[in-house]
């Protein structure tokens, strides 16, 4: 490496690793461009209501500071939930003080997101008649990627709290600036509410370097556990024992994760138990909390090394220990959701505002069809949760790290273009009648590219033998009986005249997963055997 300085080598690492995402936010700013002075002459747009102006610039915006965000945190290079700071062992390798360490990558990435504000409040398509802040959004993306990167880069005592404390930390940032702008407050206050947290964040991550770099990861599982070794019962099989192991490294997480943010989301509760509005958004925040938290878990449930290859055990065993320790844990996080949420909501007072909206939901649609719609609802948030723990599994298990980062940057862009595009769309009447008349064909088309890949994904597997006819035959009847039952619960719900019952099957072939999981033991053999 030919760095003339240290800058440039914490630089050349984040181009190195980064260039092909860096590329793709180059051309995504040259086609702002283009619209607005090409197509709009650099007149700005009367869009119909906020919600068209969020879909066209607050979206993908946010989608590009996510990215952001993964990149100068090193956030795709180390496990989010594990106690060990995630800052990147290889850099501490580098002739640079821990100052450098942690000033470097927060100088680059500070200057990365005030130049994504500049450039968004410059060249995208504004409301007309809105006033535009000047510099301090540029200082809020520094402030809470500086803190994001000093968090992460920390060492913990236990397995997640990571997560738990960036959320609130950063929650609590955005609460402060919400309560500001509600006040009206003028861009010269914004500025002085913004201005002291960068250089305190850069103090908290070089403190969190220094500590990384000696080895120092506190533990208090020592402390609560027992000092004697405790006499285990031995395994009934290997199966049993790679569960149980999977289970300790990443079962226990999401429950855990959720358990320590559920006491603050229920307080909410308590305290606004008379405002109506709030009850409803909370308690709908805490139904989609073990989803997002398990977003976090996903990215740690696939990470594999050769000591997991060495196992003398089928890929599909291996594979078979992850899925039954994420679904007990997404069994588990939920009953505890289920359980405190009920326990909550009565001894708040608040039930009486989740029943009456049950009791106009069995009164619009009937009490069966009302009762199969809250079953379905709560099969779906479990089942999502548990589908977003496994989802990246195939990609994770191919043990090559581009793919994870083009799965991610991939899925960032399909949101940075598909909303300006739906926005497009729903501007033209025409555009949106045939957009809607060829929602069917759309879904059928994806059901059909799905269908293949799984045929791809099945033959591929037989011919590897890394799965059995007998499990490939049990598999497919599984996945089969899924379909059904969630086509048949949603035809029982929207009568054939509302909605077709074909449409219906596709959106549950489409929903309940397939290839993903087909491909994990297929991706598991080709990082065994490479």
């Amino acid at each position: 490496m030919n760095a003339r300085s240290p800058a440039a080598a914490v630089a050349w690492q984040f181009h190195r690793r980064h260039r092909w995402g860096l590329i793709a936010l180059g051309a995504y700013v040259v086609a702002l461009a283009a619209i607005k002075f090409a197509v709009l002459g650099g007149q700005r747009f009367a869009f119909r209501n906020d919600e068209s102006f969020a879909f066209s610039v607050i979206v993908p915006t946010t989608a590009t500071f996510i990215y952001f965000l993964a990149v100068f945190t090193f956030g795709l290079d180390g496990d989010i939930a594990a106690r060990e700071s995630i800052y990147p062992q290889r850099l501490f390798t580098l002739p640079l003080s821990s100052d450098a360490l942690a000033g470097l990558p927060m100088l680059y990435g500070c200057v990365a997101v005030a130049g994504l504000w500049f450039v968004t409040r410059v060249f995208a398509v504004w409301p007309a008649g809105a006033r535009v802040p000047a510099i301090w959004p540029a200082l809020l993306a520094a402030s809470l990627l500086a803190w994001t990167q000093a968090l992460t880069w920390m060492s913990y005592p236990l397995r997640g709290l990571r997560v738990v404390i960036t959320v609130l930390w950063l929650s609590s940032i955005d609460a402060i600036i919400l309560a500001a702008l509600y006040l009206k407050a003028s861009e010269p206050a914004m500025l002085a509410i913004l201005a002291p947290h960068v250089p305190l964040a850069y103090l908290v991550a070089r403190a969190a370097i220094r500590r990384a770099r000696c080895g120092d990861i506190p533990n208090w599982q020592r402390a609560v556990g027992s000092h004697s070794p405790r006499q285990r019962r031995a395994f009934a099989s290997a199966m049993s024992a790679q569960v149980w192991f999977e289970w300790r490294r990443h079962g226990r997480s999401l429950p855990i994760l959720v358990a320590m943010l559920l006491p603050f989301e229920l307080a909410m509760l308590f305290a606004f138990h008379d405002t109506r509005g709030i009850v409803i958004e909370v308690f709908m925040m805490i139904l989609f909390t073990p989803s997002v938290i398990a977003a976090f878990v996903a990215a740690t449930v696939g990470k594999s090394s050769t000591f997991t290859h060495a196992r003398p055990m089928t890929d599909i065993s291996l594979i078979t220990a992850k899925l039954k320790a994420t679904l007990w844990s997404a069994l588990l996080t939920w009953l505890l959701v289920i359980v405190t949420t009920a326990l909550a909501l009565r001894l708040s007072g608040t039930a009486s505002v989740i029943l009456d909206d049950v009791h106009w939901l069995s009164d619009a649609i009937g009490a069966p069809r009302a009762a199969i719609a809250i079953i379905l609802a709560i099969t779906f948030l479990i089942g999502s949760t548990w589908k977003l723990l496994v989802q990246s599994l195939a990609i994770e298990m191919s043990g090559r790290a581009w793919l994870s980062k083009a799965s991610l940057f991939a899925t960032l862009s399909l949101i940075a273009i598909a909303f300006p595009s739906l926005l497009w769309i729903s501007h033209s009447k025409r555009a949106v009648a045939a957009l809607w008349n060829s929602i069917p064909w759309i879904a059928g088309a994806m059901v059909c590219v799905k269908t293949l890949l799984a045929l791809w994904i099945v033959s591929r597997l037989f011919d590897k033998r890394v799965l059995s006819e007998r499990a490939l035959l049990i598999g497919a009847a599984c996945w089969c009986f899924a379909v059904l039952a969630l086509s048949a619960g949603m035809a029982a719900i929207f009568p054939d005249i509302i909605l077709r019952h074909y449409f219906l099957i596709f959106v549950a072939i489409l929903q309940v997963p397939l290839v993903r999981l087909a491909a994990a033991p297929l991706a598991l053999e080709w990082n065994r055997h490479r």
